[in-house]
């Protein structure tokens, strides 16, 4: 008789961060709009009548969007526009870390060859900039983590 471990079903997987359904979890009553024109570079932006999301975006671009502008909900905190705002940069750190798990990240670099770009972003089903940042942010334990993956998995 085969005896399979019980740890075995028990995946240590994360599920994929799912904006879409966190947006229909906490905000049901609030509708997206992704054919609206936007002013400048904004992607997104919170109205009266919704969620607005810039019509040019492709369906990575709307993901990270819609996470940033969900942090800015549950953080109480307004987009002023400014990249240069503290607070962007701190809701643009916690929408990276939600939209890229360090082990997937690991995972699309070793694959990538370590390239941070288009294709590294799309992979992780995230825009070019969330994965900038999520690269930018690492910790020092995150990145001593992600050296020692790195030598482990490619020890030439």
């Amino acid at each position: 008789m085969l005896v399979i471990s019980h740890y075995y079903w028990q995946s240590a997987v994360v599920p994929r961060y799912h904006p879409w359904r966190q947006l229909r979890n906490m905000f049901p009553h609030v509708t997206i709009t992704t054919r609206q024109p936007l002013a400048g570079d904004l992607k997104g932006a919170w109205t009266r009548h919704g969620i607005h999301l810039h019509e040019g975006l492709n369906q990575a671009g709307r993901r990270s969007t819609l996470t940033h502008e969900l942090i800015h909900r549950e953080r109480g905190t307004v987009c002023t526009g400014d990249a240069s705002d503290r607070e962007e940069r701190i809701v643009d750190e916690i929408a990276a870390r939600r939209l890229i798990p360090l082990d997937e990240l690991l995972d699309v670099l070793l694959w990538t060859e370590s390239r941070v770009g288009i294709e590294a972003a799309e992979e992780l089903w995230s825009n070019a900039h969330m994965l900038g940042v999520r690269v930018q942010t690492l910790t020092d334990d995150e990145r001593a983590y992600m050296a020692k993956e790195l030598q482990r998995r490619q020890p030439w």
